[in-house]
């Protein structure tokens, strides 16, 4: 048994329960064109784990999301470099179709990543046509930074690239 499937050892809840959630498994973004999807994700490190394209989706899975209908393409996706760690899910929805927000006042889904050597990211996603929504901020000492950036997924998805300072695990925006 893998360290992700052995059970939580019997930890409790703060309510005592004999139970626990016990690590970020995996998102789902919904994309409107998965191989377009795919080949951007690719192009951060992301690997496909397992390609959905052509997988039939059973009927629980619209029970499960509280919808009519869910059918879909997918492919799960993890970082090359973390190969055990959390999964995007990718689904294209064909039933019924996914139309992502548009406008001035759309909030986005935003995914964030820890970055290693986010200006190199930076630089080199940019040379591969990526579209960011502003330029490479930092390094930033009050804030804890060495830089940080977001681009834009296929769906305008926010994806935002960040790199702490040694031993920070999150920004100090408290310390402002």
């Amino acid at each position: 048994m893998s360290a992700m499937n052995e059970p939580s050892g019997g930890r409790k809840t703060s309510e005592g329960d004999d139970w626990s959630v016990d690590c970020f498994y995996h998102t789902v973004v919904n994309v409107t064109d998965l191989d377009r999807s795919i080949a951007f994700y690719q192009k951060l490190g992301f690997i496909v784990l397992h390609d959905r394209r052509n997988a039939v989706s059973p009927d629980f899975v619209a029970t499960n999301f509280g919808m009519q209908r869910a059918k879909g393409r997918g492919a799960l996706m993890v970082l090359a470099s973390d190969p055990e760690g959390p999964i995007i899910g990718l689904v294209e929805w064909t039933e019924p179709r996914f139309w992502p927000p548009t406008g001035p006042d759309r909030i986005p889904q935003i995914l964030a990543f820890r970055t290693r050597n986010v200006a190199r990211a930076y630089a080199a996603l940019q040379a591969r046509g990526v579209e960011f929504t502003n330029t490479l901020i930092g390094p930033d000492d009050a804030l804890g930074l060495r830089g940080v950036c977001c681009c834009l997924d296929p769906d305008r998805n926010v994806v935002e690239l960040i790199e702490h300072a040694p031993g920070r695990r999150h920004s100090r925006t408290d310390d402002l």
